[in-house]
Parts: C-alpha cells; structure tokens; sequence
C-alpha cells in the first residue's frame, strides 16, 4: 500500500514526486516538507509525497505512472529518498554504454542498478527475485518491452546510509537542508559562470587533442563565459604527482559551480594518477625500488617464499641486493602505502582530510562511481558531506570512455533541472545522485527551458532548430526529441551535420543519424572523419567501426596513413580496422600510400610498418566467428567467442553466422547469438540480421526462449 499526500501550499501546472520511505519521513519531516515547499515557492511544480510502506518497487512505479497520467499536476519527476528499493535490470546491457557482463556470475554483479525502472514507463519487465540480505528487486526487460530509453521523468536518489559511522537519517536531515538552502537566498540567484574539467590518467588514450578541443566545445554549451575571467579551467594529471589535492581544492572552490571528471573509477575510488614518471636518474632509481618492494610485499601475501621471490625480482630487473633493503621496515611500509594511496583520491579521503567539495554539480565521467545501491559510493560523499554540492551525475555500473559525458549540460546554464542530464542521457546507469530538481539562474533572459522540455512540443522544437538566436544547446536537444519521434528525416540531419558551425551541433546531428543509420548516415560519417573538432572526428571513427559499410574504407585508410591523427581518434582507427576485409584495406591502403601527395621520411619502412598494423588488426577477430561457426570448437570455447562478438563483430561475416544461428541445433546458442548480434544496432548488416531474428520469433518448431530473444534482437534492429 502506499499511502499520498499532498504537499503543503500552491497550485502548479506539473507535478514532482518525492518518494520516501516511512521511517525516513518520520526522522527528517521537517526537513522533506521544507524541501517540498522550496520547490513548490521557487520552483512552480506541486509535489506530492509518497510514502512508501511495503518496500516493492512494482506499487511505486505504478504509482507514479498513475501521477503522470493525472489531468491535474501530471508528474514531471520524482526524487527516490530513504530506502526505496533498487531494481537491479537483467537481459538489458544493450541500454548500457559499456556494461556486457556474463548474467551466469552472481546476479548482484551481473545486474544494473537503475531508476530507469522508475522513470521509463514504456519499459516492460518481468520480475524474477529479490535479495534477503540487500534491498534488491531483480527484473528482465521482457522482449515485448521498448529496447530504447525514452524516460518520462527526471529522477534522482538521496539513498543515505550508516556508512562512516553517521546515522543515515542525520546525513538525510543535513542533505536536505542543504538541497533546500540552495534554492533560497542568495544561492538561487547563483548563475553558472565557473567550469572545472579534469582528465585523469589512461581515460581516453590521454589524448590532449580532445582535452583542447573540448574546451572550444565549452564555450559552445556556455556562450556567456567567453566574456568572464578565468570562467573555465582545466586540470590534468600531468600537472602533478599526486594531483588529488589540487583537484580537491578546486573542487571546494565556493565559486565553482559545474565540474566534470574524466577518469577511471570503482564505487570507492577515483583513479587519478600512474606512479610518477622519472625525471631523472634518482627519480628513476626510487622508482624501481619501489615496484620491488611492492612486487615482493605482494608475493609474501599470497603465500609466496620471501627469499626466493626477492632473488627472482633482483634478476629480472637486474638490481642489487641492497636495492630491496627495508622492505618489510614498518617506515619504509608507511611511505609506501601513503605514495601509493597518494596516486588516487579514496573515500576515506574526505574523512581524512576534511575533504568538503563546494562545486554545486560535479559530472563523474568514471566507473561505479554512482554505485547508490552499495552501502556508499563516492558520489554519496560527495553530495552527503559538509561542502555545497548538491548533486552528481554518476554511473552505477562502468560506462564508454567515449560516451558523451556533457550532452545538453549547457541547459544547465539556462536554469534546466539537473534531473533531465540524466533523463536524456540515454544509458541505463546514468543517475542523478542527489536533488534532480537543483537548478542554476537562468545566464540567459526569456528563456524557460524547463517548461519547453515538460511541453515538448514539435513545434517549439522546430522553432528552435531554425532560430540563428537559439543557443547551441537548445538546438541539440531540438534534434534529439525530432529525431526520437520520427519528425527529422535522415537528410535533414545531414544537412544540418553539413551545415553547422558549430561542433556540439553536428555531434548531435551524427549521433541522432546513428538512430536511423541508412546512407545518410554512411555520408556523414564520411565527413565526420574529416572534421575539425577531435569530438566530431572521434565519434565518426568510432561510428565507422559500428557501421562496417565498406564504402567507409577510403575514409578509414585515410586517417591510418595521416601522421597528426588525436592519440584517441587513432585508437578508434585501428579498432575500426578489425570489422573490415584484409584484402580491400591492403588494397585501398597501397593506393592511397603509393600516391607521391603521401610524404614520409623513409616512406618504403613506414609503408611496411602500416601495412602490418592493417593486417593484424584485420584479423584480430576472426578466430572468433570462426569458433562460433566450426562444429569441432568446444562449448567453453564457442561461449567466450559468442560473448566476444558482442563488442567486436567483423560485419562481413555476419551471413557465416548468420547461416549458423538458423541451422543450429542447440537453443543456448541461438540465444546468445541471437543477443550478440543485437548489439550492432549501426551495422549495415543490422536489416539482415533483423529480417533472420523476426522470421526466428515467429517459427514456432523453435524453443519459446529462442523465440523470445530473436523479438528482443528484431525490436532493438528495427
């Protein structure tokens, strides 16, 4: 049962939900009503507050269909506060940017916490258990269910718990008051108009190219800040070793007010920095002896022989005994562990170090980061500690290194709900941690974006994209909803792609093509390859690859043979490489390098050097499809390859497996195959593999699971 009331003062034309359970509304009603009138007073929206008394996720989500769908105040989000229970997603990695977990493993692992349980109602899920020890609901998107994400409402999470050794209901009660003060007084009158963007070490091949072009693309989502001082800043792990404690002071910089953060993650770290690299000989010399210390610490650990371990590492690195001196020395043991714990920034670290970050809205482009289902995550301590930040935008399961981490947050600087970053993000772990109705000052007069998104009007929509006076931002998202309701054609995208000045623009302009992925879609690819901006160029190798049309090899070879290609762009070139034939890149490949327009320094040994890297690449996976296919490969064997085909499908031999799929006697992997091959949504080859699954889904001599996962294969194709 779940028991509403409506909240406090004021009519309103929308409606937002805050959804809570029982006890905590006892402990912190105070705090919950005085939230609810803020966004009522300052907001405009009527919040309804439902209590939750039974705990099971089907009766809240019905609930809030239910509000929605209300003539009076329909729900236009909802805030997940207390102990709402997580529904953990099955048989939906497609929806992920990166997640492709074995569902064999233990499902708390294998599964995504999302609240797209709760806020896309065109899902459909079959409920299959629950946990006794966690507050997990566990649900398969069913194969009659949309396979795209579509959310009707912004949401958010303020899951407090008994972490740290502060009761959950006082960090709810001190969050709330926190969330509330931001939108009275002074602070909501505060404007976004200071930036902070981090890169951290490994993420996106480290590539400065795309760091100094994503500062131009700054500038195209917050156009005002081109006349502030010092309005965007950047750091870089290069900057020092360790950074973390540059990054944590400008993060509780009072005037910050929008950060992202590119680098690696786990629910309880950041990963920041490598070991130092050497500058010198000594830096050198202390380095060694430290990766031998540790490497010995470690073989101890496991069980392993001292002596002969510290013998075997002497030789292997060629080092003197004395070079391993103190290596269990209780000193040198704690100036160890403190460099090492010095390389990333931990969850402890804002016990520790009193770590109270004021950045309003920190964006955590990481890993698990946003893991809200565990018992903290660094997100938590970032919107729970003492500092003004009021919300993340966080993943609760690992995400692309080169999804687009800040589509549409120039809205933010209009006065937008940070809810809806998340709500079109498109991906199943992107979540708002924290108030999803925060928002900034609008930076710009006369323009209510808020309630252009709650209206959604075609329009409006199409107004917008051919206003020159419309920001870019607002442009973008004028693609988006076109596009997602069939009301842009695939010409006019490529016409704005072809067109448009600005970058941000034809990122959004390739990305809405990739919906529909036809010719026009291979001629935008074709001049994204060429584009001016690392992002643009970046996303058109990485579509290329996810095409695998071969009218795209002259483009591919292009960058292979081009000397100044973005350390990432250059990465996504070769794994492009890998879904093509050998035969037409070597020969596209001599054509082109054999043209006297190619200069190169000793052009013969580069050309050999090239010509290897095309081969290797080319047949990087067809060991695969080749396992997937021969009769004689063994069951492990044919499931890891069948697993594999799920990120790396050479697109010309989709008929070999496909051939397979339908001649096969054995169910489970026609279901595997079947689930693989519906990851190549932007294959040229995904008509044919559609036409195969919904023959499949409707041969009744087959297995209803086949049957199942060819409609689910069908559905996300077409």
């Amino acid at each position: 049962m779940l028991l509403l009331m409506s909240a406090i003062t004021a009519a309103a034309q929308r409606g937002f939900a805050i959804v809570v359970d029982s006890e905590s509304y006892r402990q912190a009603k105070a705090e919950i009503d005085s939230y609810a009138a803020a966004i009522e007073k300052t907001q405009g929206m009527k919040v309804f507050t439902v209590i939750d008394r039974w705990g099971i996720p089907d009766s809240i989500r019905a609930e809030l269909i239910k509000l929605h769908g209300q003539k009076k105040h329909p729900l236009e989000g909802a805030v997940l506060v207390g102990d709402i229970p997580v529904a953990m997603i099955r048989d939906a990695q497609h929806m992920t940017s990166a997640f492709k977990m074995n569902q064999t493993r233990d499902r708390k692992e294998s599964s995504v916490p999302s609240d797209r349980y709760y806020d896309d109602f065109n899902l459909k899920f079959k409920y299959i258990g629950k946990d006794d020890d966690a507050p997990y609901f566990y649900y398969s998107l069913t194969p009659q269910s949309s396979q795209r994400l579509q959310p009707d409402l912004f949401t958010g999470r303020i899951r407090p718990t008994d972490a740290g050794g502060t009761s959950r209901y006082e960090k709810l009660r001190r969050y709330l008051r926190k969330a509330t003060a931001a939108k009275t007084g002074s602070e909501a009158a505060n404007r976004l108009d200071q930036v902070m963007f981090f890169s951290g070490h490994g993420y996106i091949s480290e590539s400065m190219t795309a760091r100094m072009d994503e500062k131009m693309n700054m500038y195209e989502h917050f156009p005002w800040l081109k006349s502030q001082k010092a309005d965007i800043s950047f750091i870089d792990h290069s900057q020092e070793n360790p950074v973390k404690y540059r990054l944590m002071n400008e993060l509780m910089r009072p005037e910050l007010d929008y950060a992202v953060l590119h680098h690696h993650g786990d629910w309880d770290k950041q990963y920041l920095n490598n070991i130092a690299a050497a500058r010198n000989p000594v830096m050198a010399k202390e380095m060694i002896k430290s990766y031998a210390r540790a490497h010995v610490r470690s073989a101890k650990e496991r069980g392993k022989n001292v002596d002969s371990t510290m013998t075997k590492i002497e030789q292997k690195l060629d080092i003197p005994a004395s070079w391993l001196a103190g290596t269990f020395d209780p000193a040198v043991c704690s100036k160890d562990s403190v460099e090492d714990a010095d390389i990333d920034l931990h969850i402890e670290d804002f016990a520790a170090h009193g770590y109270k970050p004021n950045c309003r809205v920190v964006n955590i482009d990481a890993c698990f980061c946003g893991s809200f289902h565990r018992e903290d995550c660094i997100a938590d301590e970032y919107i729970f500690s003492d500092g003004r930040t009021v919300a993340c935008v966080a993943n609760s399961v690992n995400v692309l290194q080169d999804k687009w981490s800040d589509r549409f947050v120039g809205l933010l600087g209009l006065g937008m709900y940070v809810g809806n970053v998340a709500r079109f993000s498109g991906y199943l772990e992107s979540h708002i941690i924290g108030d999803p109705t925060y928002a900034f000052a609008p930076s710009v007069n006369g323009v209510d974006v808020n309630e252009i998104i709650a209206a959604d009007d075609d329009s409006t929509w199409r107004k917008l994209l051919k206003s020159k006076d419309a920001l870019m931002d607002l442009r973008c998202l004028a693609i988006d909803r076109l596009t997602a309701k069939g009301q842009l054609s695939s010409e006019e995208l490529l016409k704005i792609f072809r067109t448009a000045d600005e970058a941000i623009v034809r990122a959004e302009a390739l990305e809405s093509l990739a919906k529909i992925h036809d010719d026009n879609f291979v001629e935008a690819i074709k001049a994204a390859i060429d584009d001016s901006n690392e992002l643009v160029q970046r996303f058109g190798l990485r579509y290329l690859g996810k095409s695998g049309d071969e009218r795209l090899i002259p483009q591919l070879i292009s960058v292979c043979i081009t000397n100044n290609t973005s350390e990432r762009c250059n990465f996504n070139a070769k794994m492009a490489l890998s879904f093509f034939p050998e035969d037409k890149l070597v020969a596209e490949f001599k054509r082109q390098f054999n043209s006297p327009d190619v200069c190169y320094i000793d052009k013969q040994k580069v050309g050999t050097i090239i010509e290897k890297s095309i081969r290797n690449n080319a047949k990087k996976w067809l060991e695969y499809v080749n396992a997937v296919v021969s009769p004689d490969t063994k069951d492990k064997s044919r499931r890891m390859a069948i697993r594999t085909l799920r990120n790396y499908l050479p697109h010309y031999m989709v008929p070999q497996l496909l051939d397979y799929l339908q001649k096969s006697a054995a169910p489970e992997y026609q279901v595997m195959l079947l689930e693989a091959l519906g990851w190549h949504s932007c294959s040229y080859a995904a008509p044919q593999i559609a036409a195969v699954a919904k023959t499949m889904s409707e041969d009744s001599s087959l297995p209803q699971n086949v049957r199942d996962e060819a409609l689910k294969t069908c559905n996300r194709l077409k």
